[in-house]
């Protein structure tokens, strides 16, 4: 049999042994998740204030894309082929049908929109022909996009140069 004193000993032993099983199971741990917690909170809100710092510039792009939609949806109800309509857009912009060389580039289909690519090829512009050209196919009632833009001086006249345009044609995307 256990005398008092043992039975005392044993006791305190017993609870001081709970007490650091509960120490290094229960609270330690809990203090290592706050800590986490409280990094993942810093974290989130500094991406938060990042995506409120960006709400202007994503309001502007839903603007530009809501217009590229109604411009794409009044192009589709044309009886017109995005081809021709391409080269009407690029006569209007000032550029000559016998400098003009267009090649088609495959299509691609966007979350709104389904996109036709073109390569065009045009020779002998000045430096403002070109400028004047770019703004006007850049403009938002006009479904194009101007994906890529290369400039090249003419060798035989420097004044001159030829430009090779990227360009994509918007229609409103078929919904199945």
């Amino acid at each position: 049999m256990l005398l008092e004193r043992e039975k005392k000993t044993l006791i305190i032993v017993g609870v001081a042994a709970a007490a650091l099983l509960i120490v290094a199971l229960v609270v330690f741990p809990a203090i290592s998740r706050i800590r986490v917690l409280s990094r993942n909170t810093v974290a989130a809100q500094k991406n938060l204030a990042e995506v409120r710092k960006s709400s202007p510039d994503l309001q502007r792009v839903r603007q530009a894309t809501i217009e590229r939609q109604g411009a794409a949806t009044a192009a589709a109800n044309s009886h017109e082929s995005p081809l021709t309509q391409l080269t009407s857009f690029l006569q209007g912009a000032g550029i000559p049908a016998s400098v003009l060389a267009i090649k088609s580039a495959g299509t691609h289909d966007s979350e709104a929109f389904r996109e036709e690519l073109f390569e065009v090829h045009v020779e002998n512009l000045t430096y403002l022909e070109a400028v004047n050209a770019l703004r006007k196919l850049s403009a938002k009632d006009l479904p194009v996009i101007v994906r890529s833009t290369v400039l090249k001086s003419r060798y035989d006249d420097q004044r001159y140069l030829d430009m090779t345009l990227r360009v994509g044609h918007l229609s409103p995307k078929k919904t199945p």
